[in-house]
């Protein structure tokens, strides 16, 4: 649950609550613009994200750190949002066409709620081409303060982990922090689609990739839906309930009959036979009490005659080994090849 944020001055509350009322008003008018007056109408969640990054900062008191920096981020993204309307009320879409970190957003079927989304477009799209890329999903890890403001943010100002060679790479919020499970896991699958709408991706050489929490939405998302990726790539993370719950977080389990039943739902290990059909390289740091995970899905995966490539970083902890973390990316690259 994200805690309660810090203390904004008054006046720039009062700021900020204005220019989200003012960007408010502007989406609704272009919401009412008839569809034949205004033909990118169906680009406005890429102005709703910013005006929602605000908006609930505001509602539910979730600034974090330093409140000048997050004031500052809250201002940006307001004139975004504001440059973003401008242009699609003159018929234009400037970031649709651009390279590099963008952030975008869709509308969820789930709840018809705006969901944000991270993408970096590499320095080889042309939108006049109908070359076909490679594309990355990208599966964030537990952060307490991971709301829309910081996700977007992260998303604008840093690379990816991972950044292959032409390759887009998608950056799942996932609903904040539910390791893309439950409404997170149709998240990646609206995301994806989204992407494809926009782009063209090469259906064939898509991959997905995680660590920590992401990488248990990773584990998550290659098992139970093996024939989508060319690859997967989790790093860390949990894969199954009751040993991760005893090991990592020190809890003695005593799960009820029911609630066995429900782990069998979401336990990666019950489906570990599926990564048969999907090339998968592990990874975990050799000193870090995550390793847990990926030993368990390599017990499992032996138990139905399935090996996968384990990569193991020396003296490392909760984190990528750098020399490791390179032949991790290389091996993904050959697969997807």
């Amino acid at each position: 649950v994200p805690p309660p944020g810090v203390a904004i001055p008054a006046a720039d509350r009062d700021e900020l609550q204005a220019g989200v009322e003012q960007l408010g008003k502007e989406i609704d008018e272009i919401a009412r613009q008839p569809k034949d007056r205004l033909t990118l109408s169906y680009l406005l969640p890429d102005v709703q994200i910013y005006y929602n990054a605000v908006r609930y900062a505001l509602q539910y008191n979730e600034f974090y750190g330093d409140p000048g920096k997050q004031v500052a981020t809250a201002k940006a993204f307001l004139k975004q949002g504001h440059e973003r309307a401008q242009a699609l009320r003159d018929g234009k879409s400037p970031w649709a066409t651009a390279t590099g970190l963008i952030a975008r957003g869709y509308v969820s079927r789930i709840d018809g709620s705006v969901q944000p989304y991270g993408l970096l477009v590499p320095d080889t799209f042309r939108s006049d081409s109908t070359d076909k890329h490679r594309l990355d999903l990208w599966c964030h890890g537990r952060g307490e303060n991971l709301t829309e403001l910081n996700f977007i943010d992260g998303c604008q100002k840093s690379n990816p982990d991972f950044t292959p060679p032409g390759a887009f790479v998608l950056r799942l919020y996932g609903r904040y922090c539910c390791a893309n499970k439950f409404a997170g896991e149709v998240d990646a699958f609206e995301a994806m689609r989204s992407v494809k709408k926009h782009y063209p991706i090469d259906d064939n050489r898509v991959t997905i990739r995680g660590f920590s929490m992401g990488g248990a939405a990773c584990w998550h998302l290659a098992v139970h839906h093996p024939s989508v990726w060319a690859a997967a790539a989790p790093g860390a993370g949990f894969s199954e309930t009751a040993d991760f719950l005893k090991v990592f977080q020190n809890e003695p389990v005593k799960p009820t009959w029911y609630e066995q039943k429900l782990y069998h739902m979401y336990d990666a290990t019950d489906y570990a036979g599926n990564l048969f059909n999907c090339p998968t390289v592990a990874y975990s740091g050799a000193d870090d009490t995550q390793k847990q995970a990926a030993d368990m899905m390599v017990e499992a995966a032996k138990r139905e005659g399935v090996t996968f490539a384990y990569l193991i970083g020396p003296h490392t902890k909760h984190a990528y080994e750098p020399e490791t973390k390179k032949e991790l990316a290389k091996e993904i690259d050959a697969l997807v090849e």
